[in-house]
C-alpha cells in the first residue's frame, strides 16, 4: 500500500513544559524545544476489558519511570535504553493538532527521542497487525510530514526483532550495578581482552554467580560485546569493548 502525501496547511504542537507550563508552538519554533524533557500531554487511558496493557517502565537513560499505553511500548523503550545513540526520551510529549487536504487532524506521537548528534525523532508503536490498515497509515504520514517540517526523523515500529528484544530484556534486568563488587568489573574485562565463553568467563571468577550478574551487567552498558542475534548462553562469546 502507497504512503498518502501529506500537504500541511496549518499545525500548533501543544506540549506542557518540565514547569508543568502549557505551550503553543508552530512547527518552526518546536524544532527548537527539548521535548525529550517535556512532561506528557494527556494520561494513559485505564479501561476496563481494554486490550492492551499500561504500566510504567524505568528508564535508565532518563532515569526515572515513563508510563507506557502497552507492553509493546515497554518493550521499545527498554530497547531504547539500551541503544548507545539515544540519550533521552519522552512519552506523550506533544499534541500535533493541524490540517491538511484532507481536513483537520489531531495526533499524539508516542515518544519523542533524542539522540547523540542532536536530531529529534517521533516515534509511534503500533499493533503490528494494524501496521498496513488505511486510518493507521494516513495518521503515519501526518505525523511523519509534521516531523519532517519540524527537521526531525519519523519511525512507526510494529514488532521487534524477537531474539534481540528477548535478549535485551533479560540483561535489563541486570541494568542497575551489582553493589560490593566493584572489584568483578576489571577481572571481567581484562580476562574478556579476547573472546571467550560466558560460562568459561563466569567460571574463572572466585564466586561464578556474582561474576554472572556483573557479565551481564557490563553487557547491558555495552561494556562487554556480544552477539544479541542468538540466543545468550553459556557459550556465547563475550568481549571487552574497544
Amino acid at each position: 500500500m502507497s504512503t498518502p502525501q501529506i500537504q500541511l496547511r496549518s499545525v500548533l504542537v501543544h506540549a506542557r513544559a518540565p514547569d508543568e507550563r502549557r505551550e503553543s508552538v508552530t512547527l518552526a519554533q518546536a524544532a527548537e524545544v527539548s521535548f525529550e524533557e517535556y512532561l506528557p500531554v494527556r494520561s494513559v487511558p485505564h479501561r476496563v476489558g481494554q486490550a492492551h496493557t499500561p504500566s510504567w517502565h524505568y528508564s535508565t537513560t532518563t532515569n526515572r519511570m515513563i508510563e507506557c499505553e502497552s507492553y509493546l511500548e515497554r518493550v521499545w523503550m527498554t530497547l531504547l535504553d539500551f541503544d548507545l545513540d539515544v540519550v533521552a526520551y519522552s512519552a506523550q510529549p506533544m499534541l500535533l493538532e493541524g490540517a491538511d487536504q484532507d481536513g483537520v487532524f489531531k495526533a499524539f506521537p508516542d515518544l519523542f527521542v533524542r539522540r547523540t548528534d542532536g536530531r529529534g525523532t517521533l516515534v509511534e508503536v503500533k499493533n503490528p497487525a494494524k501496521l498496513e490498515h488505511p486510518r493507521v497509515r494516513q495518521a503515519a504520514a501526518r505525523v511523519a510530514a509534521c516531523a519532517a517540517a519540524a527537521g526531525w526523523s519519523y519511525r512507526l515500529l510494529g514488532a521487534p526483532d524477537p531474539q534481540l528484544a528477548g535478549n535485551v530484556l533479560h540483561l535489563a534486568g541486570f541494568r542497575r550495578p551489582v553493589a560490593g563488587v566493584a572489584q568483578y568489573r576489571g577481572a571481567l574485562l581484562a580476562a574478556a581482552v579476547r573472546p571467550i565463553r560466558f560460562g568459561e568467563l563466569a567460571a574463572a571468577m572466585a564466586d561464578e554467580a556474582v561474576a554472572r550478574a556483573v557479565i551481564q551487567h557490563l553487557c547491558w552498558t555495552r561494556q562487554l560485546r556480544v552477539d544479541l542475534s542468538r540466543p545468550l548462553e553459556d557459550t556465547s562469546l563475550v568481549q571487552a569493548a574497544g
